[in-house]
């Protein structure tokens, strides 16, 4: 019987941990791919302006997967995860403690009605498998809606105040809805997670795992963050998706887009006028590095694939619902509960909850920003 030496013992561990920190790494990466929306090779090194449509016709399988007619059954939010269901809804539930515990929660049983059911208007429009619940929080200064993972929907009392109409209230909410649906958030987890995972074995693995972790410090968190601007790429399509499956027309959430870009453009003209502002983005790469290590695409970039995206996914349609008379009587409801207000009377004969506009898509050259203030952070 052969005996091997304690050199060669430790030489064959090492081999084997090197070994398994690289099968680790090839996972994580296998990982970093599942269930995201596909995009161009090069779109990291052009300029957006100068970047091809991002969904082309030719592309069966993503058109396949994000087929309109299918919601529902889509497999929506089926990737990787090492999350399951009940631990992402007990983590949901822990997070929505913390927010009611730090909000002031709406009780004003009509507003809390109105904005429940069109959630869960929007919820039997989308391809989420669990129940949400709902609450309407008492804020004057920041317009969002807060989508937790496990079914929880927080939407700010100034987002009514800040959407011009409920066709724009709604984008926003399937925006966030899509993000639960598609349970962005746990699959984001288990991304550092893994990645965390893949560190602590590097340290493991000899002077090959050294190279590796260094390695992975970088492309690990730069991972997480692709995944992030891919997320709310994907949390765009299907927003548009559900708002239309809803009725509403899917130009709203684009229309919330543009107001914001509109800010950061008169934003960055203002920047610009500080000396030295421009001397960052005359470095070498500038563009791609400040890009790489962003979590949120650009909102030009946003823009251009949702206008591209809902002329490829959504069958033309006559009419879609824009506005109705019961969304400008909640807004006005909440005004009076801050001071006395005039209500706006109906006819005899109308409907408080009846459409008041309805109109077939169309091209609209004049949109202008309008409220631009307070639609800063309407849609993250």
């Amino acid at each position: 019987m052969r005996f091997c030496s304690a050199l060669d013992v430790s030489r064959h561990r090492e081999i084997f941990l090197n070994l398994l920190c690289v099968i680790a790494v090839l996972v994580a990466a296998i990982c970093s791919n599942a269930q995201t929306p596909t995009s161009d090779p090069d779109e990291d090194s052009t300029d957006p302006t100068q970047q091809k449509d991002p969904v082309r016709p030719e592309d069966p399988k993503k058109i396949a997967k994000y087929d309109v007619n299918r919601i529902g059954h889509r497999g929506i939010g089926h990737g990787f995860n090492i999350y399951s269901q009940k631990r992402e809804h007990q983590l949901g539930q822990n997070l929505a403690a913390a927010f009611d515990s730090s909000s002031r929660i709406v009780n004003d049983p009509v507003l809390n009605d109105y904005v429940n059911r069109l959630a869960q208007k929007i919820v039997r429009n989308s391809d989420a498998e669990i129940p949400f619940t709902v609450r309407l929080i008492d804020s004057s200064e920041i317009p969002r809606a807060y989508g937790l993972p496990g079914g929880f929907l927080y939407v700010d009392s100034a987002l009514i105040f800040a959407a011009e109409s409920e066709a724009e209230l709604a984008g926003v909410m399937a925006h966030e809805i899509a993000h639960v649906a598609a349970r962005h958030a746990t699959r984001a987890l288990t991304r550092k997670d893994l990645f965390h995972v893949t560190g602590s074995l590097s340290l493991l693995a000899g002077p090959v795992g050294i190279v590796l972790q260094d390695a992975g410090g970088v492309a690990g968190p730069l991972s997480v963050k692709k995944f992030s601007r891919d997320s709310e790429y994907e949390a765009d399509l299907l927003g548009i998706e559900y708002a239309y499956t809803a009725g509403y027309d899917p130009e709203a959430l684009l229309s919330a887009l543009e107001k914001l870009h509109a800010l950061e453009a008169s934003r960055a003209a203002m920047f610009a006028k500080i000396p030295g502002y421009h001397f960052a983005s005359k470095l070498p790469f500038h563009a791609q590095v400040a890009r790489g290590f962003s979590n949120y695409p650009l909102l030009e970039e946003r823009i251009h694939r949702l206008q591209t995206e809902i002329s490829t996914f959504l069958p033309d349609r006559r009419d879609y619902i824009v506005d109705t008379n019961e969304f400008q009587d909640i807004k006005e409801r909440l005004l009076s509960l801050q001071g006395p207000v005039h209500l706006r009377r109906h006819g005899e004969d109308e409907d408080p909850r009846a459409p008041v506009l309805r109109r077939a898509p169309q091209e609209d050259t004049d949109r202008t920003p309008g409220n631009l203030r307070s639609l800063m952070t309407l849609v993250h």
